[in-house]
Order: structure tokens, then C-alpha cells, then sequence
């Protein structure tokens, strides 16, 4: 075992909950690979898994790598599309049914009306919306056209139970574990 892995497991043993997640279509990512990544998750009982589309910002270094060489052979490289997006969603949460899995706001960038919704009925669980104030939020901006940024707190919780209705599921209360946590718990 690592020592990354084993520092992770005595930072559970202290009562943390561990997350990892991945970004599906980054270059470079094969489908070999992503299908290590999710096997992998199901192998170190992640409490949460966050996986979404890789989104270049023009202001990094991978700006432009889908078209370069850093990005695998056309028939291996892994689409950044929604579609691959919500199949690795679905394949985790097979592969890991008690793990909190958030419906990403990248998947909002992907497709704005139902990016989110998608995700949901797709096996996410968890919504992660940025309560960050306006004007603090502008600041995280770490890729072009982010949803929500200049929403109130007020407008995004609003829009949440909104979302979460019209899928016939309620929000729920409490500190939001995953089934794992809760298992592992005395």
C-alpha cells in the first residue's frame, strides 16, 4: 500500500471523511484509465467521489493539450462530453453504492438546463452548491462560464429544492454521510 494511501486511511481512522474524484476527458486519460480510477474507488471505499467533465480554463497550462500531443491516440483519448460524464457517474455509483457522489456544477457548463438533473438521475446524490458570497465567488473562477456566480445564497438553495422536487425526491437534513462513514461508525 502507498504511503498516500495508508495516510488516508489513519486520517479515517481519526473519524475523517476521505474523497477523491476524477475528471473524465482530461488529456491524456484513456478509457483503460478511467476504468482503473473507478475500480480503484470501489477498492479504497471512498466516502465521497466527485467526477466531472474536464473543462480547459485558458489560463492554465492545459489550455489547449486535447489538441496536442498530452492527449492520448484519437481512439484512446476519453471524451470531456456529457454523455461519457454520466456513464462514469452511473459505473461509480454501481461500483460504489454507499459513496456520496455530488452532481457536479461543470455538468452545468455541458448542458445548462438539465446538466445537474442529469447527473442526479444518473447516480449522484449530492448537490455542492456555492454559498460563497457574489462577491468573493468571481474570484474561483476555474473555468469559463461557471453556473451561479453572481446568484444570491437565497436564489441557489431556492433553484436546489426546485430541482430536487421536480425528480420526486426531497432534500435531505442532517450532516449528509456516506453510507460508508455511517457503516464504519461504532
Amino acid at each position: 500500500m502507498s504511503d498516500r494511501i495508508s495516510q488516508l486511511m489513519r486520517m479515517r481512522d481519526l473519524g475523517y471523511e476521505i474523497g477523491t474524484g476524477v475528471m473524465v476527458g482530461i488529456p491524456g486519460q484513456t478509457w483503460e484509465t478511467l476504468a482503473t480510477d473507478i475500480w480503484t474507488f470501489r477498492d479504497y471505499g471512498m466516502d465521497m467521489i466527485g467526477i466531472g467533465p474536464y473543462l480547459p480554463s485558458p489560463r492554465t497550462p492545459l489550455a489547449g493539450a486535447l489538441k496536442d500531443e498530452l492527449a492520448a491516440p484519437p481512439h484512446l483519448q476519453v471524451p470531456n462530453d456529457e454523455s461519457t460524464t454520466l456513464k462514469a457517474v452511473a459505473l461509480t455509483r454501481v461500483a460504489c453504492p454507499d459513496t456520496n457522489i455530488p452532481s457536479t456544477t461543470a455538468l452545468s457548463i455541458l448542458d445548462p438546463a438539465d446538466g445537474r438533473s442529469n447527473g442526479l438521475s444518473r447516480g449522484a446524490n449530492v448537490i455542492m452548491p456555492n454559498l460563497t458570497p457574489p462577491a468573493y465567488r468571481v474570484l474561483y473562477d476555474i473555468y469559463p462560464g461557471k453556473a451561479a456566480v453572481h446568484e444570491t445564497s437565497e436564489a441557489l438553495a431556492q433553484g436546489v429544492y426546485a430541482l430536487v422536487a421536480q425528480l420526486g425526491r426531497t432534500v435531505g437534513t442532517g450532516p449528509g454521510r456516506s453510507g460508508i462513514y455511517a457503516n464504519r461508525r461504532p
